[in-house]
C-alpha cells in the first residue's frame, strides 16, 4: 500500500506536542562591540551595490578603513568615492571575481598587505536565476550560482578567518544568507541550495570559533527579506544577453526607464520591499550588541511572524512526514492558506 509507512508513523505525529523543545531563551551575547569603530579595518565582497554598497557607506561614515570588492569595475570605483566623500579613513578597490579561489586569496593579500589586519569581514556577493534553475536542467546555471554563492563564502571564510583568529583582536565574519535558503520556495533551487549551503557553513563556523582557545573571532549570518538591490536585475542581464531590455528593470538605481534612485526607492517600497539601509541596520545593531547570530530581517511585505510561521511549516514537513515544500502543493496549500492566517492576526495584534 501506498500508505503502508503510516502505522509507524502516526504514533510519533500523534504525540509531537509531547516532544520537549527546550526552551526559547536566546542565544547568548558574545563580545563583538568595537568592531564597528573608526579605524578598524572592513573587506566587504559585492561592494559596488545594495546591501554591500549601504554596508561600505556606513563604515565610512564611522570613519573606518575600507577594502571594497566587486567584480564591476566602474561601479567599484565609483562607490570607493561615494565612501571617501562619506568619511571613510581610508580605502582601496580591489576587482575581485570571488568565484576564483586566486581572486580571493589575491583579496586577503592586499587586505593585510595594505592594512595588517581585518576587523569585519563580509562575505556579501551573490547572484540569482530570477527563479529559473530547478532540480534537472540549466546545468551551467547552477555552477555559475554555486561557484559565486557558496564557493565565493567558503574562499573568505578559508583565506581570511585564521589570520583574524591569530590577531587576537576582536573580529567579526557577516555571511550573507537567504530565508529561501530556509523556506526553499519552489523556482530558484540552485539559488535555495546556495544559501542553504551558506547557512551551514556559517552556523558550523561560529561553533568552530567559539570552541577555539583564545579566539575573540564570531561569526553572524545576515538573512535579508525583499531587499532593493541589484540581483535581480543583473541576473536579466546575465540570462537574457543582447535581448534585455534596460528600460524594464526595477532596482535601486531605477524603475521602468526612470533612473532616479529615490523614485526607484518609493515605488519598490510600496510594493513591499525593505531599503538596504534597513538590512544594514539589523546587521550592525545585531553586530553591536553581540546577538542575535540569525540576523533575520522583515520587509514590507513580510512580518517577523510570518517570517517564523513560514519557518515552522517548513521544518514541519519533515516532523510531520509531510509531502517536501507542502506549502505549493495540492494537498496542503488550503491548510497552509488557513494556518498562515494565524501568522497574520499575530502580525496585527503588535
Amino acid at each position: 500500500s501506498k500508505l503502508s509507512f503510516l502505522p509507524s508513523c502516526l504514533p510519533l505525529l500523534g504525540t509531537m506536542s509531547e516532544i520537549p523543545r527546550g526552551s526559547p531563551t536566546p542565544g547568548a551575547p558574545v563580545d563583538s562591540e568595537g568592531v564597528l569603530e573608526a579605524g578598524k579595518v572592513a573587506v566587504i565582497t559585492g561592494a559596488s551595490s545594495g546591501i554591500g554598497r549601504c554596508t561600505a557607506l556606513r563604515c565610512s561614515k564611522l570613519g573606518m578603513k575600507l577594502v571594497l570588492a566587486d567584480i564591476q569595475k566602474e561601479d567599484l570605483e565609483s562607490v570607493r568615492q561615494e565612501c571617501i566623500d562619506a568619511g571613510a579613513a581610508e580605502s582601496v578597490a580591489q576587482v575581485c571575481d570571488v568565484s576564483s579561489e586566486a581572486d580571493v586569496k589575491k583579496l586577503k593579500e592586499v587586505a593585510f598587505g595594505t592594512f595588517k589586519q581585518v576587523h569585519f569581514l563580509m562575505n556579501n556577493a551573490a547572484i540569482q536565476n530570477n527563479g529559473r534553475a530547478s532540480a534537472i536542467d540549466f546545468l551551467d546555471r547552477w555552477k555559475a550560482i554555486m561557484d559565486v554563492n557558496f564557493w565565493g563564502v567558503l574562499y573568505g571564510c578559508q583565506f581570511f578567518v585564521p589570520e583574524m583568529i591569530a590577531s587576537g583582536e576582536k573580529c567579526v565574519v557577516v555571511n550573507t544568507g537567504s530565508k529561501q535558503g530556509i523556506t526553499a520556495p519552489p523556482g530558484d533551487t540552485a539559488y535555495n541550495c546556495s544559501k542553504s549551503a551558506v547557512k551551514t557553513l556559517t552556523e558550523g563556523l561560529q561553533h568552530t570559533l567559539r570552541n577555539t582557545p583564545g579566539c575573540k573571532v564570531n561569526a553572524f549570518l545576515l538573512i535579508p527579506g525583499w531587499t532593493i538591490t541589484m540581483i535581480a536585475t543583473k541576473a536579466n542581464q546575465r540570462l537574457q544577453g543582447s535581448a534585455w531590455d534596460p528600460t524594464s528593470a526595477q532596482d535601486e538605481r531605477g524603475y521602468d526607464g526612470v533612473a532616479d534612485r529615490k523614485v526607484a526607492e518609493a515605488k519598490l517600497i510600496a510594493r513591499g520591499a525593505w531599503t538596504a539601509d534597513q538590512v544594514v541596520d539589523e546587521c550592525f545593531s545585531a553586530i553591536n550588541k553581540g546577538a542575535p547570530f540569525y540576523i533575520i530581517c522583515p520587509d514590507h511585505e513580510t512580518t517577523v511572524e510570518q517570517d517564523m510561521g513560514r519557518m515552522q511549516w517548513a521544518a514541519d514537513d519533515i516532523l510531520f512526514r509531510r509531502v517536501p515544500l507542502s506549502r505549493w502543493s495540492d494537498q496542503y496549500k488550503d491548510e497552509y492558506a488557513e494556518v498562515s492566517k494565524g501568522f497574520k492576526r499575530k502580525a496585527e495584534a503588535h
